[in-house]
């Protein structure tokens, strides 16, 4: 009986095409030609979505493994920021507070330390600059200070003109500067029932 079973499906396997015929052997020639070879392009596109529907399952959980390890390594790194974070807030005391005695004694301040682990310093900053933008925007159009970026609505002008050749012309007649029509082939699409 199972011998008879596998006969079935050998005899049914060799009378089906088979999928993985090249190019150069299959030719599209007529209706019943041009059917199977929208069931193969059918077939290839089932066959990478079930391709894609694995990996997408997988990267999932990798993704999931990635934040889970993410969050460990924030919280182990945790107790260790605080700790640098402390000593380094008691460095910027330590160098704001000699600066300080520095420009009390009437001496130029020394904003450099250089100690045995790596340098300590206090660099000047750029000013911050917090703006009302109403306010500045009046000032700055006021004085000429505002830029108005100029851009073609090329909408609007193909809604307007016509196709003459290799040209675009406007609803008077005016041929339009800086476009050349450049007639394409029709595209090529397979549509398969799902």
């Amino acid at each position: 009986m199972m011998a008879e079973i596998e006969e079935i499906k050998k005899d049914l396997m060799d009378a089906m095409p088979q999928e993985d015929e090249g190019p150069e052997i299959f030719e599209v020639h007529d209706l019943e030609t041009a059917a199977e070879a929208q069931r193969r392009v059918a077939y290839f596109k089932r066959k990478q979505a079930e391709i894609d529907a694995v990996a997408d399952k997988q990267m999932d959980r990798l993704v999931m493994q990635m934040e889970k390890v993410k969050l460990w390594r924030e919280d182990e790194k945790k107790e260790y920021v605080e700790r640098e974070n402390f000593y380094k807030h008691r460095l910027e005391r330590y160098i704001r507070e000699e600066v300080r005695k520095m420009q009390e004694n009437g001496k130029k301040p020394k904003k450099t330390i250089k100690l045995p682990y790596g340098t300590i310093k206090l660099v000047k900053q750029q000013p911050e600059y917090q703006r009302n933008e109403n306010d500045l925007l009046e000032y700055a159009e006021s004085k000429g200070f505002v830029r108005v970026k100029k851009d073609v609505d090329w909408a609007a002008i193909k809604n307007k003109a016509k196709v003459f050749g290799d040209k675009l012309i406007d609803a008077d007649g005016e041929l339009i500067p800086g476009v050349t029509v450049v007639d394409r082939e029709d595209k090529f699409t397979v549509e398969v029932n799902e």
